[in-house]
């Protein structure tokens, strides 16, 4: 085994003095190292800050639009039902109007019954009528010949 030498004061308060110097620049890399992450929080702290402004500026503009949403699904409900009840009316209308001309219907086919009928009666007698014209007609024609 090797003994230590003694140093002297001199080298041993030159390697104190590399030594503080060493720790000395090691404080000055910590503390700049500080003073940077201290600036990069205090950005990060601005951008959350910008960020949670923004969220609450969105979460402002979903809630309108939520209320946009609820007022235009209360219109079209609206107007889904005044669409319901104009076409109840208009199939009631639809319906009178359909049984009105299906009753017009049966009363012309029966008038045109009625007309074919009179037609055939009114031809009838104008042939009867005819006969009887001819039938009178037929004496004078006798006489006059006979005279």
């Amino acid at each position: 085994m090797t003994t230590p030498q003694p140093v002297d004061t001199d080298t041993r308060l030159n390697q104190l003095e590399d030594e503080f110097e060493t720790v000395k620049q090691l404080l000055i890399s910590a503390a700049s190292y500080a003073e940077s992450a201290d600036k990069r929080i205090d950005r990060l702290s601005e951008r959350q800050d910008i960020t949670q402004r923004q969220l609450d500026g969105l979460a402002v503009t979903v809630q309108v639009m939520g209320e946009t949403v609820q007022s235009m699904g209360e219109k079209v409900d609206n107007f889904v039902t005044k669409v319901d009840d104009s076409l109840d009316r208009l199939t009631r209308k639809i319906d009178d109007f359909v049984e009105t001309t299906t009753a017009r219907n049966a009363v012309v086919n029966n008038v045109v019954l009625e007309l074919r009928d009179s037609q055939q009666s009114i031809n009838a007698s104008l042939a009867r009528m005819e006969s009887m014209i001819l039938q009178l007609h037929k004496p004078n024609n006798s006489n006059e010949a006979g005279s």
